[in-house]
């Protein structure tokens, strides 16, 4: 051993010789815990993180890119069901750029990359029916990009241009969603769909749009628009508003009455119809100037001479007497036309949904604080705090009804239970540890005064050294210096009986002083074993 590890060594043979079995025991415990801690975290510093390389990817590109990683050495997780594959961070788009490079993933090729493909021979039905398939892939792919939408598959229909038809025909589409499992989409999520499907396609209106989910489920029919979103629009809208003018009677009747000494209860019933009206009304303000003013007059005067009889070859004698008439005739005539400017007003009025058809109300008070009060004012003070309308219709009915507590006095009392099961729970918690701490703290107190005493011991074994008789003292002497020094005296086989006996006799009285006196023995062998270095 080189003697540069000797010292140490030593000195550390002899430390540990000196230290107890619990603490050798303790030493050891905190040595494998240091050794545990530091290997965990030694993995968990080295482990990279990892990040998705390919997500949504098909069967067939999953099991092509893993055995690129293999075959490269790559290590990578695999999740959702081997559709993501998951690499380390500081790896992802330079594998990303090799998988590119082979050709992976290869998929197949949707949206308007299908326009890429068309060349110059091909036909007019071939591009109609790539140009139907680049919109449909475009939108599967805008989709699928919702939160909760796995896959969409989306079929269009465009009706064919006709130069002389009279009545064109509609274009409607058909949508189905594979959603990820516990998704259940909303009203305001179909109809976020059907818009924009019919916004992507030219001339298609959202009640023509169809979506179904890959159960089967109908969330929009076409014809019939977007039914489910709009029941849970106008359910959802119903709800909010009876929450809101409930909670407003509610905190009036709990101010005087207590909480829980009143329930309140509105149902409202709320048109979700849009109503369009144009109006048109016109007006003449007086002494507004005319647009345009025209005035015709017409004047006539004659001798008053009549012309008598009648045409015809038989009545010419009559015409022959020269029989005439006498007077004179004199008219005036004056008209005139003006175009007076007229005020013109139109009037376009958009009636919102959510109007108000009936409010009906329902107040139930407790009889133990009721009995005393004016149901009249409170009828009032209620229909006031929801806005009651007797002329449209609106009702309420309030009632002193005995309340039934057993609900809640039990709740109660679970509730106390639980809190205090909790707070025993927490003092155990705080025992146990107290119990715990108070044990470590008596292990070191009695490790160090044994370690105290044992020092005691040692300083009074250097005062009050150990005392043999002067057989054993020789004879534990000759064995030191017979030990120190490395002789081959050969002795006689009488000589050598004699010191076997003597021997045996020795250690007999070693045995018997080590089992006795331990410590003193101890610190005995270890001053000689520092004369022999």
């Amino acid at each position: 051993m080189p003697a540069a590890l000797a010292g140490p060594l030593g000195k550390l043979k002899s430390t540990l010789a000196t230290i107890s079995l619990g603490q050798k025991v303790v030493i050891g415990l905190l040595v494998v815990g240091l050794a545990l801690g530091g290997f965990f975290f030694y993995r968990w510093i080295t482990t990279p993180t990892m990040a998705p390389l390919f997500s949504n990817l098909a069967s067939t590109d999953a099991s092509a890119i893993v055995d690129e990683l293999n075959a490269s050495g790559v290590a990578y997780e695999l999740a959702d069901g081997g559709q993501t594959i998951m690499v380390a961070n500081d790896q992802v788009y330079d594998l990303r750029l090799q998988m590119s490079g082979k050709g992976l993933p290869a998929g197949s090729d949707t949206g308007y990359a299908l326009l890429d493909e068309q060349g110059i021979t091909t036909s007019e039905f071939q591009q109609q029916v790539q140009y139907q398939r680049a919109i449909e892939g475009e939108l599967a792919n805008t989709l699928e990009a919702l939160d909760g939408v796995s896959t969409a598959v989306v079929h269009v229909a465009l009706p064919e241009d006709e130069v002389f038809a009279t009545d064109e025909g509609e274009p409607t589409a058909s949508v189905l969603l594979d959603l990820t499992p516990g998704t259940e989409l909303a009203g305001e999520q179909v109809q976020s769909i059907t818009n924009l499907v019919s916004s992507s396609v030219e001339g298609m209106d959202p009640e023509q749009v169809t979506v179904s989910d890959s159960t089967g489920q109908l969330l929009s029919a076409a014809g019939q628009g977007v039914t489910s979103a709009s029941g849970d629009a106008r359910s959802q809208m119903e709800t909010d508003y009876e929450t809101r003018l409930a909670a407003n009677a509610q905190s009036i009747l709990d101010t005087f009455l207590g909480p829980g000494n009143a329930r309140v209860s509105v149902r409202a019933d709320l048109d979700m119809s849009q109503r369009d009206s144009t109006a048109t009304t016109y007006g003449y303000t007086n002494g507004t100037p005319p647009v345009s003013e025209q005035t015709s007059r017409e004047t006539y005067t004659g001798d008053g001479t009549a012309v008598g009889g009648v045409l015809g070859p038989e009545n010419t004698a009559d015409a022959a007497d020269g029989t005439t008439g006498t007077g004179q005739a004199n008219y005036e005539t004056e008209s005139s036309t003006a175009n007076n400017s007229v005020d013109q007003t139109v009037t376009n009025t958009v009636g919102a949904p959510g109007e108000v058809n009936r409010l009906t109300v329902a107040v139930v008070l407790n009889d133990t604080v009721a009995g005393s009060l004016d149901q009249a004012q409170i009828e009032d003070l209620v229909g006031n705090a929801v806005g009651l309308d007797a002329a449209r219709g609106d009702d309420i009915s309030l009632a002193s009804l005995a309340f039934d507590t057993s609900a809640a006095d039990a709740a109660a009392a679970e509730m106390t239970a639980a809190r205090e099961a909790e707070q025993q729970a927490q003092m155990w918690s705080l025992i146990k540890t107290g119990a715990i701490a108070l044990g470590i703290v008596l292990l070191v107190l009695v490790v160090w005064l044994r370690s105290r005493r044992r020092g005691e011991d040692e300083e009074d074994e250097e005062d009050y050294p150990l005392e043999l008789d002067e057989g054993v003292m020789a004879e534990l002497e000759r064995l030191r210096v017979a030990s120190a020094r490395d002789d081959t005296a050969v002795l006689d086989n009488r000589a050598l009986e004699l010191e076997a006996a003597e021997r045996q006799r020795v250690r007999g009285e070693i045995a018997t002083m080590v089992s006795e006196r331990p410590d003193e023995v101890a610190q005995m062998l270890r001053g000689w074993l520092s004369d022999v270095r």
